[in-house]
Parts: C-alpha cells; structure tokens; sequence
C-alpha cells in the first residue's frame, strides 16, 4: 500500500457526507452535526471552493480531483479542520492562510503543479500526515524540521535533489516516500530519523549507500528500485529489524554474506540486477517469505535453499539456471515458482513434495519431457511449460485436479492428448505452435473450458469435435491450413471471441455470422487467401466490439455495418477500400477505426458523428476530401469541420448537376434512365402520371434516387454513379459536361 493510498484508506473511514450537484452545501451541512462535521465534493468540476464551507466549523474538507488553481483567504475561517486534501487539482502555489489551519492534523496537495512550499509551513503545529507527491518542487523548506509531530511525508516524483538539515528534527516520522526525485546521494540526514520504519528511495541516481544508514535501527522497509547502486555497504546489514528489503533495476553484481545478519527479512527482491551467484548465506535469513531474483545472470541456487522454511514465492527468471537443487523439495510452504528464461533440462522429483504450490512457470527453457513431480502438486491451478521441447503428455497429468490455466504452446507435441481432457476444471488451454492435426473425441468432456488456442498447428479442416465444448468462448484456429468453415461452428452459441486469420479460405467463412455472441472477430489475410467482400450478414452480430478484417483485398465494407452498433475497434488495412459505407458514421461506439494503407480518396461527410473515436488511422490513402493535412493528426475534430463545409458545398454541386440533367436529358430516354436509376416502377408511373412538366419530373426522379443512396453513399460516390447512369444511357455530352462540372467543383474544395 502506497503512502496516499494508507492516509485514504484512513480518510474513507471518517463519516463523510457527499454531496450531490443538486444538492446546497448550506440544506446539507445544517442536518450535520457540528462536531463531527465533513464534506466531500471530489470530482464535481469546481474552480473554487465553494463560499458555504467557510460558514461551518468543517473537520474534514476533500475536494479531491477539480480544477481549482487558487485556494481563497477565507481557508482560514476553518480553524477545526483537521483534513484538508486537494489532489489532483490545478493548484501553483498555497496561500500563507493555510499555514493558519493550527489543528490540521492531514494535509495532501498531491498531483498538482506547486513549486515551492514556505517556511510558514512549520506553523501547522498538530500535521501528522504531509503529502505532496507529483507536484514541482525542487526544494523543501528550511524549517521543515519544526513540524515535529509529522510522521508521514510523502515526496514521491517532485525534482528534489537536497534536504534541509532540520529534517533531523523529524522525530515522530515513521514513512518518508522519495521515490523519482533527483537524488543522486542517499541523504544522510534521514539516517537520524530514530521512528522511521519505512523509507523509499526509488526511482533516484543513487550510487552508493553511506556507513550512517546503520543508525535507522527501526528501519521495517526500505525501497531502492532503479537507482544506480553496483554494491551494497555493509552498514545496510546491521539494519536487524528490516523485513522488506527492495533493491530491483540497480547494478549490484554481489550479495554480502552479510545478508544473514536481517534475521528479520522477509522479502528480498533484487531483479534485473548482474548478479552471477547468491551467498549459501542466505538461506539464514529462516523468515523469508518472498525471494524474487529474477532478471540476473545466476547459473545455480544455493545448496541450503531447503532452510527456507517459510518461503512461499521464489522468482529465479531469466538466470542461467540449468536445474533446480533437489532441496526445493523441502520447501513444504512453497505456493509459487517462476523460473522462466532459463536452461532447465529437468526438474527434480523431490518437487512433489511442494504440496501447497499453485503456480508453475517453466517457460522457454530446454525440458523435453513434462516434469514428473508436477503430477503430484494436486493444489496446482496455474502451470506454463510454453517454449520448451515437450513431446508428450503423460496419462497422470489428470491427477493435477484444480489445474485452470496451462500453456504447451511452442512445444514439439503431435498431437492434442487426450489425458488433458481429463482436467475438468481446465479453464484455459494453450496449444498453440505445435504439430497438431486433430483434436480428441474425448475434448467434449472439458466442460470448464472457455479459452483454447490452436493457432499455427497443421489443422487442415475445422475440427468437428469442437462442436460439442458447449462452453467455450474464446478460439483461435490461426495460422493453420483451414480451407471452409461448416455450418456447424453455430453449437458454439457461448463463443466471444473468434480468430481464423490466416488460413487458405475460399472466401468469407458467413457461417460465423451465425453466432449471436461473438464480440471479438479477428480474420486477417496476410499469410492467406484474401477475401474481396464481406456478406451483409455480418452485419446481424449485434454484440460485436472488435473486428480485424486487415490484409485482405476487399473494396468495400458491408452497407450495413453501422447496425453493429456495439463495435469499439474497427482494424480495415492493407486493403483495397475506395469508399467507406455511410452508415459507418452510425457506430455510435466506436472507439478506433484503422483504414491505413487502403484507396479511399474521400470519407463520409459526417464522420464527426462518430464523438466516441479515439484512434484514427488513415496513412497511405490518396485522400482528397479532405486532403491529407487535416487527417496527418489522426484528430476527428478538423476532419469533421473540413467534411461538413464540404458536404454543404457538394449539396449546392448535386443540385447544379440535377439542374444540368433535367435541362439535358432528352424525352424518350426518360424511362431508360429511371430503370438505370434502379427507381421502382411505381415510382416512374407515378412520375410519368403526374402533371409536371418535363424538367420537374427528371427533377423529382433524381431526388428519389438521392433520397434512396443518400445514406449508403458519399456524395462523390453518387456524383460518379450518376455519371455512368448516363453513360449506360447513351448520354455521352450530358455524362462529359456533369464531369466537367464535377472536377471544377473539386478542384475549388481542395
């Protein structure tokens, strides 16, 4: 738990009244009773604290999260106020009013943007909890040392480099966070802190620790996370009382013998580190609980690793660890192992007498048989053997009951054994990157499993015994060599989440459309047969969120893809789009739409109806409308205004180029070019009965024909449609005088 984070926990204690927008301070606060009287108005927009606190006599005053940048005077007037806290506001500076608030006892001016604190500040004779963290400052007061009651202060990410020395003063201080400042020499002046039991140090330029850190004799955790250290002074060693012990990211390259003397300790964490070997020294530290080294150059543990009698987490990641010591085995408490990323030819036996251990990652080392001991872990849920050289699945695997999570993937495996379907609390399944070409009748049993990944296997058909893991929800079949998808993928009615991509499909599998529950769809065609259209069917899977349909060759998208209305990401590149749907802008959901590396040359006029986007990706279009400028910022607001002015002056075009046909259009090739138009023939009865003249009724065709695409099409699309309408009707001077217009009129858009 993080100092902010304590002091909330302390704050959400208190009674707090929470007011409403609706509601007065003055109706609410008069119902309070005045000695124990609160008010929190976080997240409510205020620029200012409202006049009405300042009439009560408030002991607790949040307004956490607005956007005041001045506190007023009459902050003075709250002479009981015991908390105050403002984070994430807009503050700069504190007025010296607030120096007067004598019974404040918690103040937190976190996550604003103050840059200095005064010397006034050593007036609030009661503080006990300071917090400034995220703010700007880059010095502390000269009299700090005066508030002699504070005993937490939390500094973390300001740009502090030195302390005052009246800090020795602090006394009563129990937690000092410095974590991300500019500190490049450990501060000696905190090793005279008597009280402190908590000290953060990380995230500084610290080289070295001083001989005086020896004097925090109450020091219970001290965190030194990516600093600069390449050795630790033995000095740290006589800190008996520590328990946690934090020293990740530095470039500490050994571990003192001395470490034996924190009998105390019962979590060290020195990852990502250049250490090559770990003292036998250390398994005298009979406390440890958590031991995390992972990240370093270790080739063996040590030999006495068995006194860890307590120890229930052990990360050797990323080492040079060829095995693991027999003494593991006596481990009995042992709940957790991480030792990914190293050599590990084998693991041995005597590890199944870990009988408390849940988690398992052996990943990418060099196992090529699945380790034996495993199948006596009974309370074992989560195990990963991915990236190793396993070739078969032994039968007693089933004895490993509570297993809910295992990856294989990246293994040598022939086939999908059929003792993992035995697991019948099996949630997830990895599979993925083996030789496997069949799935076991058996899979239908697996009735806890939701996610299964297959992708690049050699799967040349669908696997039908699928059909019957009613409860599946995620599948990927990727990568394989899929040719057509059956009708039955439909029994699959839970399925949320459906990955084909690249498989040699005939065309789009439109039995997925089937299934109601899919909302994430992933069919990209970079390693397959790419598709050139997409049934309208898809557009029934109305709990769709994502869609991937990139690199394949499609030309357009369904014209009805704005029904899908719950779709979040739309992923379109590497295709041949030339136009996008106008119902694209009724995606009321949609929060990123790629479209990189397509042929569109313009977008839908009201695509700044699309207020919840967020991503937008449109590089590599020959776009003209709008040109590339006001799209290179992938920012939806100038895209928007640009196609509305534009939308508005292609309205005055069509009109003109309506004007133009009627006046041009010749009598007996009316009929003709209403069926070219598609124009229903009730519609062109109706015209041809009604009592217009000849230019009033080619008028009145051309809007039912606008009235019908308006919403399918772009007004260039129709422009161009309208064009090849009559040329399609041999009217070869009218189609050339409508382009002609078309093209003046673009090159003044533009």
């Amino acid at each position: 738990m993080t100092v902010t984070q304590s002091v909330r926990k302390d704050a959400q204690e208190i009674s707090t009244h929470h007011l409403s927008m609706s509601e007065t301070i003055s109706s609410t606060l008069s119902e309070e009773n005045s000695n124990l009287l609160s008010v929190d108005l976080s997240d409510k927009g205020l620029t200012e604290i409202p006049e009405d606190c300042f009439a009560y006599h408030l002991k607790y005053l949040v307004l956490n999260h607005n956007e005041i940048k001045t506190l007023p005077r009459d902050l003075s007037k709250l002479i009981d106020l015991e908390l105050l806290s403002l984070e994430g506001n807009q503050l700069t500076s504190l007025p010296t009013e607030i120096y007067l608030l004598s019974r404040l006892v918690t103040l937190n001016i976190s996550h604003n943007q103050i840059s200095c604190l005064h010397d006034e500040l050593s007036q609030l004779g009661n503080i006990k909890n300071l917090l400034v963290s995220h703010n700007i400052l880059e010095q502390l007061p000269a009299l700090l040392g005066d508030l002699v009651t504070l005993e937490i202060l939390d500094l973390h990410g300001n740009n502090l480099k030195f302390f005052p020395k009246s800090m020795i003063d602090l006394k009563n201080l129990s937690l000092l966070n410095l974590d991300s400042n500019l500190i490049f020499t450990f501060p000696k002046v905190i090793c005279y802190l008597p009280k402190l039991t908590e000290l953060n140090l990380s995230g500084n330029q610290i080289h070295s620790l001083p001989k005086e850190i020896r004097e925090l004799k109450n020091l219970r955790k001290l965190l030194l996370r990516n600093n600069r250290l390449t050795f630790l002074s033995v000095q740290l060693f006589q800190l008996t009382n520590l328990e946690e012990l934090h020293l990740d990211d530095n470039k500490i390259t050994v571990l003192s013998d001395k470490v034996e003397n924190l009998q105390q300790l019962k979590v060290l964490s020195l990852a990502n580190n250049l250490l090559t070997s770990i003292t036998e020294k250390l398994c005298f530290c009979a406390m440890m609980k958590q031991l995390i080294l992972h990240g370093n150059q270790i080739k063996k543990l040590p030999r006495k690793i068995s006194k860890f009698k307590f120890l229930r987490e052990l990360d050797i990641s990323r080492n040079l660890l060829k095995t693991l010591p027999e003494q593991i085995g006596h481990i009995t408490n042992l709940s957790v192992i991480e030792c990914s990323g190293n050599a590990v030819l084998y693991i041995p036996i005597e590890i199944k007498n870990c009988i408390h251990i849940t988690k398992v990652d052996l990943s990418c080392n060099k196992l090529c048989e699945f380790p034996s001991g495993l199948v006596s872990l009974t309370a074992l849920t989560y195990l990963n053997l991915a990236q190793n050289y396993i070739v078969h699945i032994p039968a007693d695997i089933s004895s490993i009951k509570n297993l809910n999570h295992l990856d294989l993937s990246s293994n040598k495996l022939l086939s999908f054994s059929m003792y993992l379907c035995s697991l019948e609390y099996l949630r997830y399944l990895d599979l993925s990157n083996n030789e496997i070409s069949r799935v076991p009748l058996q899979v239908s049993s697996m009735n806890s499993l939701l996610v299964l990944i297959l992708c690049n296997n050699k799967f040349d058909s669908f696997p039908d015994e699928l059909y019957d893991v009613k409860n599946l929800q995620k599948l990927d079949l990727s990568d394989n060599l899929i040719k057509w998808i059956p009708s039955e993928i439909s029994h699959l009615q839970k399925l949320k989440d459906l990955n084909l991509s690249n498989n040699p499909l005939n065309s789009f599998p439109v039995e997925i459309c089937q299934l109601a529950s899919l909302e994430n769809m992933k069919i990209s065609q970079l390693n397959g047969n790419k598709f050139t259209h997409l049934p309208e069917e898809l557009c029934k899977l109305a709990q769709l969120k994502e869609l991937d349909i990139s690199h394949n060759a499609l030309e357009t998208l369904p014209n009805d893809i704005g029904k899908i209305k719950s779709l979040v990401r739309l992923i379109a590149a590497n295709n041949y789009l030339h136009q996008l749907p106008k119902s694209i802008t009724s995606l009321s959901c949609l929060q990123e739409l790629n479209l990189k590396k397509n042929r569109l040359t313009s977008l839908p006029s009201d695509i700044h109806h699309l207020q919840t986007l967020r991503k937008l990706n449109l590089e590599e279009n020959p776009l003209l409308i709008p040109p590339w400028e006001f799209c290179e910022g992938k920012q939806l607001f100038p895209i928007g205004c640009y196609m509305q002015r534009a939308d508005k002056r292609y309205e005055k075009l069509m009109q003109k180029i309506f004007q133009i046909i009627s006046l041009g259009i010749i009598k007996k090739f009316f009929e003709d070019f209403c069926k070219k138009l598609q124009l229903e023939n009730t519609d062109i009865k109706s015209l041809q009965d009604r009592t217009l003249n000849f230019e009033d009724k080619v008028l009145a065709a051309l809007n039912i024909w606008k009235n019908k695409h308006q919403f399918k099409m772009t007004p260039m699309a129709m422009t161009e449609q309208l064009i090849r309408v009559l040329i399609m009707t041999d009217m070869y001077d009218l189609a050339a005088k409508v382009r002609t217009l078309k093209i003046f009129a673009e090159a003044i858009i533009l």
